[in-house]
């Protein structure tokens, strides 16, 4: 079973063994705490004997804000109330459509004739081909956690490759 509809769950193959539970709070700045309680509500209603895969963020390591402390508390109750779960973190996703993602932040604002500020920091970006190569080696009935990557790459590098087209 997929739960949710946007750029993570349309990549992602139904498996009849697993909920993907990918319908979370998509926009990192966001402040409406009604859209948090949303995500925990919908959580919710996954019975807790299913193998439950959470999409989650590597902010949790490095960043203290709202959207990261929420990605802490949704994990920490996947762990505490399901038998078995995978917990995915992720970061910079090449073919996410939304406008509120890094990438598609430079992109606008470098179809606007706006240079982007370069922030002297690294991402993590990662191709929809890893990200599904690590999704099919889930196996259900297990307590398990995944940091997938992708490319190491400076705020420099990304708005280089996407000035060139390659992101």
């Amino acid at each position: 079973m997929i739960i949710g509809n946007g750029s993570i769950a349309r990549v992602l193959e139904d498996r009849d063994d697993l909920v993907f539970f990918a319908s979370g709070v998509s926009n990192s700045s966001c402040k409406d705490e009604s859209e948090y309680q949303r995500e925990l509500n919908l959580l919710k209603t996954v019975p807790t004997d299913q193998h439950v895969v959470y999409f989650s963020n590597l902010g949790i390591y490095y960043k203290e804000d709202r959207y990261t402390q929420h990605k802490i508390d949704m994990e920490e109750y996947i762990r505490t109330h399901y038998k078995s779960y995978t917990i995915v973190r992720i970061e910079v996703c090449e073919w996410v459509t939304t406008p509120h993602t890094i990438l598609n932040f430079f992109k606008t604002q470098l179809n606007q004739g706006i240079e982007p500020t370069i922030q002297d920091t690294t991402r993590y970006v990662l191709s929809v081909d890893e990200f599904i190569y690590w999704i099919k080696m889930i196996k259900s009935g297990v307590k398990n956690e995944m940091n997938i990557l992708g490319r190491k790459m400076t705020i420099a590098e990304i708005v280089e490759a996407i000035k060139q087209n390659k992101l």
